[in-house]
């Protein structure tokens, strides 16, 4: 029975951390939200190849340190980017 607690307790935790992760996604895509009013009160582009690509080699970085496959989390990274982008189109295409 100790090992069925144990599982348990690990599940929990499991649950607390991606409730935790999705929390952050919502204040990424906030954030995300109020960049993309910049870049349309500034007339910038959407994207900007530069910065993501130092927000990748950022990822890396950080996937070698706490150990996450890097495949893994340059995926996660795409999925976060192509939000973003897609909440900053939206802005652009509801002012126009």
């Amino acid at each position: 029975m100790g090992h069925r607690r144990e599982l348990e307790a690990l599940r929990e935790q499991i649950r607390k951390v991606t409730v935790e992760i999705i929390k952050l996604c919502g204040k990424r895509l906030s954030l995300a939200e109020k960049a993309g009013e910049m870049k349309l009160a500034k007339c910038l582009p959407i994207e900007d190849s530069d910065v993501e690509e130092e927000l990748r080699q950022a990822v890396l970085e950080n996937c070698r340190v706490y150990y996450v496959d890097p495949e893994f989390g340059v995926r996660l990274l795409d999925l976060l980017l192509e939000e973003s982008k897609r909440l900053q189109r939206n802005i652009v295409n509801q002012r126009r």
